[in-house]
């Protein structure tokens, strides 16, 4: 058994189908879920993140240029958007604590796993 704090730093910053695979021994997620592999939840993720920090972002400012999920804190609020093909999809403006769990949440939809 692997333990939760190695699985959610996976989830966070790896490649959670290839750690399925290489190191818990799945054969084949087509046919699994990844809740069914990974054993943390969505908020152990969040408890993590609140002790740890939230994972690194490029961006700095809504100015960033690389398409993706980008999140910053700027004076006590978290901005998040979408930047896809030079434009700006999906922006928010949270409080602090909304605004992370938003982002954990995010960020492990946009890791494949449905652990959210």
């Amino acid at each position: 058994m692997i333990d939760k704090e190695t699985q959610i730093k996976i989830l966070l910053y790896g490649n959670p189908l290839d750690f399925a695979c290489k190191t818990l021994g799945v054969r084949d997620m087509r046919t699994r879920k990844y809740s069914e592999v990974f054993t943390v939840s969505n908020e152990e993720v969040y408890e993590y993140t609140s002790i740890h920090g939230i994972p690194h972002s490029d961006s700095t400012s809504r100015d960033s240029l690389v398409e993706g999920f980008h999140y910053f804190e700027e004076e006590g609020k978290w901005y998040t958007f979408f930047r896809e093909r030079g434009y700006i999809h999906d922006e928010k403006c949270f409080d602090d604590e909304l605004g992370k769990k938003y982002i954990v949440t995010t960020l492990l939809k946009l890791s494949g796993t449905g652990l959210y």
